[in-house]
């Protein structure tokens, strides 16, 4: 379901990087917009207010250093899924200032790793690197799935995250069969009424889908960004209850 709405969305939707006005889709001031600044070559993709990067969103420089986020005025706020070439990482921020454990995604012939590094108010204060251990159904294989960083698996299901009382609170599911994952953090109420950001990844055979969002309980709700780069393919929209309402 969630791969063929991705790939629904993302068709008809190229954009040109030529495009002689910054904003060359839709509205960068309040709304949706696509932003691409020549001068820095960065750009952004997703929601605006006040003229400023605010809500769901996708921002990638020159560097090609990106970031996922729900972002605040213009920065990376909360929790926030990101790349500064050294691997996939996830962790929150406050006002673009990175804090608390960050989780990067280590890739190397030594199996599952990632490596947890710390902040506090931007600076880092220690890392530390959990490797796989033997794959079982049902068992922690690295780490401190009880409470603390740790790697699960059960039913066909990897599991990389925090845990706090033996229940998984943040971090990211992988699912192996569908070559998908979905990076959150669960709202701490359990009546599935709190929207939260999640990210999903879905491989293909061309290319990455790629969506950022706002969801209640397991259905889409809010803001709803999406990208395939390999394909130079961007969409938003709008959903309620899992239903698209309004497509950008």
């Amino acid at each position: 379901m969630k791969t063929l709405l991705l790939s629904s969305l993302l068709l008809c939707c190229a954009l040109s990087f030529a495009q002689t006005d910054a904003c060359s889709k839709g509205d960068c001031k309040n709304g949706y917009g696509f932003y691409y600044d020549k001068g820095t070559g960065e750009f952004y993709h997703g929601f605006y207010k006040d003229g400023a990067y605010n809500g769901v969103g996708y921002t990638q420089n020159a560097k090609n250093d990106y970031y996922w986020s729900t972002f605040k005025d213009g920065k990376p706020n909360g929790f926030t899924v990101y790349g500064e070439g050294q691997g996939r990482t996830w962790g929150h921020f406050e006002n673009g200032v990175k804090t608390g454990d960050h989780i990067r995604e280590i890739r190397g012939n030594e199996g599952l790793q990632r490596e947890v590094i710390t902040y506090n108010q931007g600076t880092e204060v220690s890392r530390k690197t959990y490797t796989q251990g033997e794959i079982q159904e049902g068992t922690c294989i690295s780490g401190d799935c009880a409470n603390g960083f740790g790697m699960y698996y059960q039913n066909r299901t990897l599991i990389f995250g925090k845990f706090k009382d033996y229940k998984f609170i943040e971090g990211e599911m992988m699912h192996i069969d569908s070559r998908t994952s979905d990076f959150f953090k669960t709202p701490v109420e359990t009546s599935f009424e709190t929207p939260y950001f999640k990210y999903s990844i879905t491989g293909t055979d061309n290319g990455t889908n790629e969506a950022g969002y706002m969801s209640i309980g397991p259905k889409a709700n809010g803001e709803y960004v999406m990208l395939n780069l390999k394909q130079n393919l961007f969409a938003a929209a709008l959903f309620k209850d899992n239903q698209m309402i309004e497509r950008f």
